[in-house]
């Protein structure tokens, strides 16, 4: 009795780490337009990049301009375009409504795109 005890006790165990995602939590986009855009400043107003912009659907996936399909990976606050006309492309979460485009070494570019969805005015601070 005590050996099966300790066999559940370590299959239990194990299955806490096979749940443990690398690279941070599983998640998905807010669903609706994404507008790209090269940011402005008090004297400058910010430059639309509409063939950079895309609308998320469900199943972690979007459309491009363009009509066509593609698909994204969210863990934590990086995004990462996996397929379609946009793969590759990889992005930082800041807040929920707004990501900001990453080169190759994870230096930021200057290029956001912000959510045109309704506005969850309940998670605002």
């Amino acid at each position: 009795m005590k050996r099966m005890v300790v066999f559940a006790v370590g299959v239990l165990g194990l299955a806490g780490v096979a749940q443990a995602v690398p690279g941070g939590r599983l998640m998905v986009l807010p669903k609706g337009g994404w507008t790209c855009e090269v940011p402005g400043d008090a004297a400058v107003m910010p430059v639309v990049k509409p063939e950079l912009g895309f609308e998320t659907i469900p199943d972690s996936s979007y459309i491009a301009p363009d009509g066509s399909r593609g698909t994204y990976l969210r863990l934590a606050d990086k995004v990462t375009i996996t397929s379609g006309v946009f793969a590759g492309r990889r992005f930082q979460m800041d807040g929920e409504e707004i990501m900001r485009e990453l080169a190759t070494d994870d230096k930021p570019l200057n290029l956001r795109c912000v959510h045109a969805g309704p506005v969850n005015l309940s998670a605002s601070g």
